[in-house]
């Protein structure tokens, strides 16, 4: 896994945040080091509870973390990245340009778009985690599984049809915890 973290891949897209990322306001983070640490580092761990295919959504992608990061580890998954800042939704294109990912970008609210049948569901700081669950539901594929970098203090989510399956925290010193849950609702059909 080290050598994709620090492939040519995500040092370009790395690049291509750090250029951008006071004309989009996408990060206050500088330092390439820095925003390895904090983003990439993390999201690495979360890639280890993600399919290596399948169709992946990133509610609120905003610069693309995790999503952009976990296509570029899990190259057989497909991404569907959601972000209804239009700028930041034509970066996200730009990047996936770049990149070569296999990736839509929707510059939308994850609630007005038809279902997107995915397999994979993954979000980082956009609101709490039932209400991402919620977004997630009307999404997901029976069996997808749901992956969100949450406060270290964070306690399981309640949502109908998902199940917490476990968490653990993402590194030592980290302040964040990684949770999962499995959509196991089986009272409609995807």
């Amino acid at each position: 896994m080290d050598h994709l973290i620090n492939s040519e891949k995500m040092h370009a897209y790395m690049a291509l945040v750090l250029r951008f990322r006071k004309v989009l306001n996408l990060t206050s983070v500088s330092d390439a080091a820095i925003f390895k640490r904090r983003f990439i580092d993390p999201t690495a761990l979360m890639s280890e509870y993600i399919p290596d295919t399948g169709r992946m959504l990133d509610i609120g992608s905003g610069m693309g973390v995790p999503g952009i990061p976990l296509l570029i580890l899990k190259s057989g998954v497909h991404g569907v990245l959601v972000e209804r800042r239009k700028k930041r939704a034509e970066f996200l294109r730009h990047v996936v340009r770049e990149l070569g990912l296999s990736a839509e970008v929707h510059d939308a609210s994850v609630e007005d778009l038809p279902c997107m049948h995915v397999d994979i569901c993954v979000a980082r700081a956009v609101t709490r985690v039932n209400v991402l669950l919620d977004m997630c539901s009307m999404h997901t594929n029976r069996g997808a599984t749901a992956v969100f970098p949450v406060p270290i203090n964070e306690v399981p989510a309640v949502s109908a049809g998902w199940t917490f399956k476990e968490s653990f925290i993402a590194n030592a010193g980290s302040e964040q915890r990684i949770q999962i849950y499995k959509w196991e609702d089986v009272s409609r059909e995807t």
